[in-house]
Parts: structure tokens; sequence; C-alpha cells
């Protein structure tokens, strides 16, 4: 699998699980994101995303969404 391939399995999959934990919510994806940025830059992400990608085979997932999630919602 390319490493664009991959990005994009890596998005939907993370993209998949923030809609089913946010989805229902009325102010998702402007007010409720599943994630903080502090004032350096860093991404912080928010405990029920985190605890859903340490389910199983999500857990490789973690340190891609650090790295990727910001520029999803931009």
């Amino acid at each position: 699998m390319s490493s664009s391939d991959q990005h994009l399995d890596n998005t939907i999959k993370l993209l998949d699980i923030v809609y089913d934990l946010h989805g229902g919510d009325r102010g998702y994806p402007y007010q409720n994101v599943p994630f903080s940025v502090d004032e350096k830059g860093s991404v912080t992400l928010k405990e029920n995303l985190l605890s859903e990608l340490n389910k199983g085979e999500d857990k490789n997932l973690i340190d891609w969404a650090q790295e990727n999630i910001k520029s999803l919602y931009e």
C-alpha cells in the first residue's frame, strides 16, 4: 500500500471513529472537535477519542491522529 493510500485509509478510519463519537452533537464539527491545540501547536486528543483509539486494531492510529487530525479540520 502506498503512503498516500495509507494516509487515506487512516483518514477514513479516524473520521469514522470521530463521527461515531460526535456525529450526533449539535455543535460538531465547529464547536465540539475531538482534540485541542495549545499555543505551541501541540495537539491533545480528547479522552473519549483516545479511549476509542486504544481499542483493538486502532491503536496504530494514535500517533498518526496526533500528527494529522488538525489538518483534517482546517
